[in-house]
């Protein structure tokens, strides 16, 4: 296994963490006490641990590039339905889940981030990962990271089928273009955070960072999309794609090598295979607990920060459990189920 992989799992699990804390300073009121005693750690957490979500756009984006690398796209829609059964069966449990934790809740928490009673249609929006744009509240804090997610692959998918022929140099830069587009208009514009355009900054950067090596022009691409992405910035500095490229830049400079798995390295690496379902479920844990705060009337900050810790703990393990005990089933099981109709559409 290739060192850059567990560069990939360390970054996973430190921005998976920054988000899950980043959710509990929004959310809970647990953060509110906290405040009395650290205001300025609960209002970084609040304002700029959110940027992580930058390190996982790239993150996916590099995953992507790689699964698509020099692979004919006959039949695109085959590789988009195959995504979208990797990403929902589990969300849509994560979901139910989450639903049933805001209910037993719901007495015990008078806020505006509380979901409101959730009815079938807005439900069926979220399994169709169409929520944002038909405007139905989010059930979830990490609902519409998976609608963005989906529609970027399918973007790419899409411009892979569209430009990719013998020679890979039209595809790349196709996505060098529409990543600089990005970068330097949509990006700019809040009305469009539904959309994947909005966000292909940052995730066609990790695109073209995993062909970066594959030949001296991908290299080039990169390199002039990066220097690129400095004058967007200085048209309007945005912290979001200044990590955005940092992140991609160092995937790119990071040197292969043979990782030596120890023990502390496994972790990490189970710890990044369960970021997805950490990312689906910690919502839930944060609904609960802050539930049980509200009703223990406690008001001390050294608590309050001492049970956030321990619901962090609660989140972290719960991925775990969940990503092998029900994600990784789920998704065995939709395989299998749907091997041969994707065999069928592929011919």
């Amino acid at each position: 296994m290739l060192e850059r992989s567990f560069t990939v799992d360390v970054l996973k699990v430190v921005a998976a963490q920054f988000i899950v804390w980043h959710h509990f300073s929004a959310y809970g009121p647990m953060a509110d006490t906290m405040t009395l005693m650290w205001p300025n750690l609960v209002n970084w957490l609040y304002e700029d641990a959110r940027l992580a979500v930058q390190v996982f756009l790239v993150l996916g984006g590099y995953l992507a590039g790689q699964s698509v690398m020099n692979k004919p796209m006959h039949k695109p829609w085959v590789q988009i339905a195959k995504r979208y059964l990797r990403l929902v069966p589990f969300y849509v449990l994560a979901l139910a889940l989450i639903t049933l934790a805001v209910n037993l809740s719901r007495n015990n928490i008078h806020e505006n981030w509380l979901p409101t009673e959730v009815n079938t249609w807005q439900f069926l929006a979220h399994a169709l990962l169409v929520h944002d744009i038909f405007g139905f509240e989010a059930l979830s804090s990490g609902a519409w990271y998976v609608a963005v997610d989906f529609q970027l692959y399918a973007l790419l998918i899409l411009l892979c089928h569209s430009l990719q022929a013998t020679n890979s140099k039209r595809l790349t830069i196709g996505v060098a273009l529409l990543c600089v587009a990005s970068m330097w208009q949509f990006n700019r514009v809040k009305e469009l955070d539904i959309w994947a355009i909005y966000f292909f900054s940052a995730y066609g950067l990790g695109v073209l960072a995993a062909w970066a090596k594959r030949s001296t022009f991908d290299t080039a691409v990169f390199c002039i999309t990066a220097i690129l992405a400095i004058g967007a910035l200085w048209l309007e500095f945005r912290s979001r794609l200044c990590l955005a490229a940092i992140t991609a830049t160092w995937l790119v400079i990071k040197p292969k090598g043979m990782v030596h798995w120890t023990p502390m390295k496994r972790v990490v690496h189970r710890l990044s295979n369960s970021a997805y379902v950490l990312f689906l479920t910690h919502f839930g844990v944060i609904v609960l607990f802050s539930s049980m705060w509200n009703k223990s009337h406690f008001y001390d900050p050294q608590m309050a920060f001492a049970l956030t810790a321990f619901a962090w703990l609660c989140c972290v393990g719960l991925g775990l459990f969940m990503h092998e005990k029900a994600e990784v089933p789920i998704h065995h099981w939709v395989s299998q189920k749907s091997k041969q109709l994707f065999l069928r559409l592929a011919h």
